[in-house]
């Protein structure tokens, strides 16, 4: 029974990536982008790590701080479980749409409850595994390892994954649990899983990583064993201390028995238990008429606002980005200080940075993308309705551009402002950050509309899985990487080059992609079926 449960779960997960009521060439087509996009990602990301982790085993060498290589990749890689996991573990544990069907039939609850954690087990491997396979291949051809760190490794690796586990769990409980008794529930949950994650990156970011100063090029990493479990995970595995590792597993095994213990005894409680709402009391008033596409845009911006899942995942990019460009901005003056006489050699690339900070960050939003597939079964509505399609989908590009335009550019210009760029380069920075956000928002319309996703049971399955959201957000970062990578390259020929790289792209394949959406786009609209 248990097998099954388990199994069902995992398939289910890997299934809605390209499930939907397409035929079968969408499907193939669908599938065949995922996997490319999926091995380009692993790709990328493997290279990247490698890349890391190779100048970290050089400096560790140089200063003999070998443990500080493995030290930086379990940071990494709990931070990236911990935000990869959280939202997965408040919908799987505490508000599944299931549990009442699961619990009428024969299973026992522990099952369905050791069922969810086996799952969220199995992403938080996967998401770990990207940042620590290439950390411990690289360590052991530039470095070696010791006859009992490569053991340790492989124990350490096992083990993370539950400490990260843990702390999903309690985060999204915590953050069901106020939410589900306050008014606003949906502006509680955002506002207490970006304190959680702020925090905790705050916490992995101020505990000594740079605590030496920077001579010759090389980073002194003795701050790193200031940082305590992360120190233990890195010297148990670089020097095979039994010690380390002893206090690494208890500080791991510790929590997590204690987390698993306590929703193991109140997992029925918490799936059955009616939480109880504050009542709202009924006031009239005047609403001010609006056109028909005011009327849609209005729509279209209250059930954004009105979604958790959709405010986090869908426009999480503009809380990162303000908080890169308040954190760049902060550092700015003392980064400046530190280069001396260089920073005027590099004074070129400054607005160029300050564009991919926006652009980059700017990718990960994705408010227009599923906002077809929350019409849901009430997509016929819109269909029947007197109402051009034209503005129906402009409604909901206009949706994505007044959710993104404003952070981006109060982003772009705090960077422009810390990092002293002109007036004139200011304003391409801006155009730059103007057009990312129209393309995200043309190319996220695009394929929501090819790859629409309307048998969900959950509003987050419309928003978190689907070929058009994975589709959305890698295909964006994608194709920014590709002209951050040709705009760095002209910016040494010249800084203009450099930032008309990041406007002139995106801007006619957004003109381009308008064209189609007000001609055969509206066609295509009007022949969607929600079954």
């Amino acid at each position: 029974m248990l097998k099954t449960l388990i199994k069902s779960r995992i398939s289910a997960m890997f299934a809605s990536m390209t499930q939907g009521k397409k035929n079968k060439k969408q499907k193939k087509l669908a599938t065949g982008l995922l996997i490319a996009l999926f091995v380009f990602l692993i790709a990328y990301f493997l290279f990247a790590m490698g890349a890391m982790s190779y100048g970290l085993c050089y400096m560790g060498l140089q200063t003999g701080d070998t443990y500080a290589v493995f030290t930086m990749a379990v940071i990494i890689s709990s931070a990236l479980c911990l935000f990869g996991s959280i939202f997965a573990t408040k919908t799987q544990i505490f508000e599944s749409k299931d549990n009442e069907l699961l619990l009428s039939m024969p299973i026992p609850p522990k099952y369905i409850f050791i069922s969810r954690m086996i799952a969220l087990l199995m992403i938080n491997y996967l998401l770990e595994a990207v940042v620590m396979l290439p950390c411990m291949v690289m360590y052991g051809v530039v470095i070696g390892y010791e006859p009992l760190g490569f053991i340790f490794s492989v124990v350490v690796f096992l083990l993370l994954p539950f400490l990260t586990l843990a702390l999903s769990c309690l985060i999204a409980w915590v953050i069901s649990e106020i939410a589900s008794r306050i008014r606003n529930k949906t502006f509680v949950t955002v506002f207490l899983f970006i304190v959680f994650f702020l925090g905790y990156m705050y916490l992995c970011g101020s505990i000594g990583m740079y605590a030496g100063e920077i001579e010759d090029a090389m980073v002194d990493l003795s701050g790193l064993k200031n940082t305590a479990l992360f120190y233990w995970a890195g010297d148990a595995m670089a020097n095979g201390s039994i010690l380390s590792l002893l206090l690494f597993a208890l500080c791991v095994i510790v929590p997590a028995f204690l987390v698993y213990f306590v929703l193991d005894k109140r997992f029925i409680y918490i799936i059955t238990t009616k939480k109880s709402k504050l009542k709202v009391e009924y006031k009239g008033n005047s609403e001010r008429k609006l056109s028909a596409y005011g009327s849609l845009v209005k729509k279209e911006l209250r059930r954004f606002f009105s979604s958790s899942a959709y405010i986090m995942n869908a426009g999480l990019g503009n809380v990162l980005c303000v908080a890169f460009a308040i954190f760049i901005a902060i550092s700015s003056q003392d980064l400046i200080a530190e280069l001396g006489g260089d920073y005027e050699a590099l004074k070129r690339f400054v607005p160029f940075i300050a564009s991919c900070v926006c652009v980059f960050m700017g990718s990960m939003n994705l408010v227009s993308t599923p906002s077809i597939s929350l019409e849901g079964k009430s997509l016929w509505i819109l269909q029947s309705a007197p109402i051009n399609p034209k503005d129906i989908l402009m409604a909901k590009l206009s949706c994505h551009l007044i959710i993104c335009t404003p952070l981006s550019v109060i982003s772009a210009i705090i960077l422009c402002v810390a990092l002293g760029v002109n007036v004139g380069y200011s304003l391409l920075v801006i155009l730059a950050v103007l057009s990312s956000v129209a393309f995200t928002g043309y190319w996220g319309l695009f394929l929501g509309l090819k790859f629409p996703k309307f048998d969900w049971q959950n509003e987050n399955v419309a928003v978190k899985q689907g070929f058009a959201v994975f589709g959305s957000m890698f295909g964006s970062m994608l194709f920014f990487m590709i002209l951050l990578g040709v705009g760095f390259i002209l910016t040494t020929i010249s800084t203009i080059l450099g930032l008309l790289v990041l406007i002139a792209p995106p801007a006619i394949l957004s003109a381009i992609i308008h064209s189609y959406l007000v001609n055969g786009g509206c066609v295509a609209f009007e022949n969607l079926k929600d079954r």
